[in-house]
């Protein structure tokens, strides 16, 4: 609380906790004698979510940043949840067959995380506007994963198919994948948020390459300690191994992670409550939710659909085409990182950024059609070539529709943009992963032109009105 003082006419004014209210007197200013009074009022700083236009922000709260050690848990936690997605795409096809499902069921396994995320968005935001703070949250969708891949991994003595969709879809629910995206949109000052979401974007790439990778050298260490039976094997050691991550996240989280007060991450849901004139403009807030669905459903369509082709078309092994994966994966990854320092530099507009990411695109995605090489080691430098391109710029069109989105709305709005951008880059997460499963080096080039097309046109329609709101943080 601080304290004004304020000089009145005696008797002019009737005080109140939170406001002065002017009354009308009859009697002669003349024979009013002057006093001065102490009133208490809340202070304008004291609300942690009020809006402040932009013109007025400081250049201090304009780049403003959080704990190191916070933030890197929060991106960590991001990294996390890249792996746990894709370290199963290498032996998902070959444990479901095992169990008696089919090559879809393969591809509907692996989609199951992400469309059940949707409803985990839903589920942390609940327990955030309960009053529980992020750190509680993070810990409970770590201990769900925790049961989740334990659960995945013990699948085999089951010898049911539907255990492994189960035990998936509880990995889904608890995957807070946008967490680390909220906390950055609270925290992080708008001149520095496109360069930290940049390296959120190329963090969680980074994820998707450790994945393989990791499935890779877990089937290599099953396989030279001879052990392969119901509990351990390759199928069942990256449950196992994500169930170890995540205990040892959760002792991180609570040595080192600084909580966030209840108030700031708590919110209502988008449109709940909220003036016409605070709403954020439809097309632009529809075109960001586009490019992130979009974004996200070319990764895990390209993800799928190289195993698909490395193990079904080219006879390559488990170890062989998740290593080609992790490759292909580390090196956009790479990219995306430093296309993101070069472009937060030369290009300062998050709507020019669509823009020139999707016509890009458009012309990456050349290399991936089929051209009928016969050796398979052209096919493989071909299609390698097209996917990092195609990757990085996904990465640097989610990372640019991911700023945009939390800047076209007000502060009060924030952190709901968050959860339905999410809601849609769960959505392609989801929808990619049965795309690629169906796809074949026919089809392959012309959907994910496709996509990248519908890009084009959302971009050049939402130009105009994708700008930052006045009062955005």
């Amino acid at each position: 609380m601080a304290t004004v003082t304020v000089t009145t006419l005696e008797g002019s004014i009737v005080e109140s906790a939170h406001q002065t209210t002017p009354v009308s007197r009859t009697a002669s200013v003349a024979h009013s004698s002057v006093t001065s009074r102490h009133i208490s009022t809340p202070s304008l700083a004291a609300s942690p979510l009020s809006s402040r236009p932009r013109k007025g922000a400081s250049a201090d709260d304009e780049s403003r940043m959080p704990p190191t050690c916070s933030l890197a848990t929060v991106l960590y936690f991001s990294v996390l949840c890249g792996v746990n997605l894709v370290i199963v795409i290498p032996t998902a096809d070959d444990y479901s067959h095992r169990l008696g499902g089919d090559q879809l069921f393969g591809g509907l396994m692996i989609g199951a995380v992400p469309l059940l995320a949707m409803f985990g968005i839903g589920l942390n935001q609940f327990l955030l506007r309960r009053g529980l703070s992020l750190k509680t949250v993070l810990l409970l969708m770590s201990i769900g994963t925790v049961l989740g891949n334990v659960l995945y991994a013990v699948a085999g003595l089951t010898r049911s198919v539907w255990s492994l969709l189960a035990a998936r879809c509880v990995i889904g629910l608890c995957n807070g994948f946008n967490l680390p995206s909220m906390y950055i949109g609270l925290t992080v000052g708008m001149s520095r948020r496109s360069e930290v979401t940049f390296y959120f974007s190329a963090l969680n790439t980074l994820g998707y390459a450790l994945g393989p990778a990791l499935a890779a050298v877990l089937e290599v260490f099953v396989k030279s300690v001879h052990v392969n039976n119901l509990v351990l094997d390759s199928d069942t050691a990256p449950g196992w191994f994500m169930a170890l991550i995540y205990l040892l996240y959760m002792a991180q989280v609570l040595l080192v992670f600084e909580d966030l007060p209840a108030e700031l991450t708590g919110s209502e849901p988008l449109g709940k409550n909220v003036a016409t004139d605070e709403r954020p403009p439809m097309i632009a807030t529809c075109a960001a939710f586009w490019d992130l669905c979009m974004s996200s459903a070319v990764n895990t369509t390209a993800e799928v659909y190289v195993v698909k082709v490395g193990q079904r078309y080219w006879g390559w092994s488990i170890v062989t085409s998740a290593l080609f994966l992790a490759a292909l994966m580390l090196c956009a990854s790479i990219s995306s990182a430093v296309m993101g320092s070069l472009t937060t530099r030369f290009m300062k507009s998050d709507r020019t950024g669509l823009l020139v990411g999707s016509l890009l695109g458009c012309a990456a995605c050349a290399p991936l059609f089929h051209f009928d090489l016969h050796a398979v080691s052209a096919q493989a430098a071909l299609l390698g070539v097209g996917l990092v391109l195609v990757l990085s710029l996904v990465g640097l069109i989610r990372a640019f529709a991911l700023a945009a989105s939390s800047k076209i709305a007000p502060a009060s709005l924030k952190s709901s943009m968050n959860s339905w951008a999410f809601v849609s880059m769960t959505l392609g997460r989801g929808a990619g992963a049965i795309i690629g499963s169906v796809l074949s080096p026919l089809s392959f080039a012309p959907v994910v032109l496709g996509m990248f097309g519908v890009t084009v046109l959302a971009s050049i329609a939402s130009h105009s009105r994708m700008k930052p709101s006045d009062k955005a943080s």
